[in-house]
């Protein structure tokens, strides 16, 4: 059994990590990284992670990072749990597009929202209007979607699911408005009831009542 640590920050997009390797039943060592004081940036994470960039995930002393590459690994490493619907050929190479479209473009489209001072080194809101206005046409598509079907994927939760309602959560700390969305208001409570997405945020509150001691 491979020995395996994560690196992650409560709140953060490591989120998604933690729900994965939850629902799949992983046994493995989770380390806070505290975003807030640059411990990313600290000489001691980058020799874990040269990008100082959280979740880090290091598989036997080897480093595997971002996220949707962290993911894919393991759903490959436990193909039966259903972190992706079972598909072949191209429905799978569609799924994999998914994951990689909510990495490339909403994950950063929301962080310019929610934190848009990363952008830039002029004024914020300029920034904060463009990723709004970036978001709001696939926002309006996926709750017509979510409308009509439980899941990302239909009738068949993964963890795109954690993903996009992480996403849908930063979006909403930014300010954009979602209360009138009723599909995706919808899939963000049945995301946050299921059991994975639960164990994830219980493991974020161990990690920071241990750094309080």
């Amino acid at each position: 059994m491979a020995e395996l640590r994560l690196y992650h920050q409560p709140g953060g997009c490591s989120r998604v990590t933690l729900a994965a390797l939850e629902h799949v039943g992983a046994a493995y060592e989770d380390r806070l990284v505290d975003l807030a004081s640059g411990e990313q940036h600290s000489a001691e994470f980058l020799a874990i992670n040269p990008r100082g960039k959280i979740p880090a995930l290091v598989v036997d002393g080897e480093l595997i990072a971002e996220n949707a590459a962290i993911l894919l690994w393991i759903h490959h490493r436990w193909p039966d749990a259903g972190l992706l619907p079972a598909s072949s050929g191209l429905d799978a190479t569609r799924q994999l597009a998914d994951l990689f479209w909510l990495s490339s473009f909403w994950h950063p489209t929301v962080r310019a929202i929610r934190m848009p001072i990363r952008w830039t080194t002029g004024a914020p809101e300029p920034v904060q209007e463009r990723g709004s206005l970036l978001l709001a046409e696939p926002l309006a598509r996926m709750d017509r979607l979510l409308c009509g079907q439980t899941w990302w994927f239909g009738e068949s939760w993964s963890i795109c699911d954690v993903y996009f309602c992480w996403i849908c959560g930063i979006a909403e700390g930014g300010g954009y408005p979602l209360e009138g969305m009723k599909g995706i208001v919808l899939h963000r409570q049945r995301t946050m009831a299921h059991p994975a997405f639960r164990q994830a945020i219980l493991r974020e509150q161990a990690a920071l009542a241990r750094g309080q001691e």
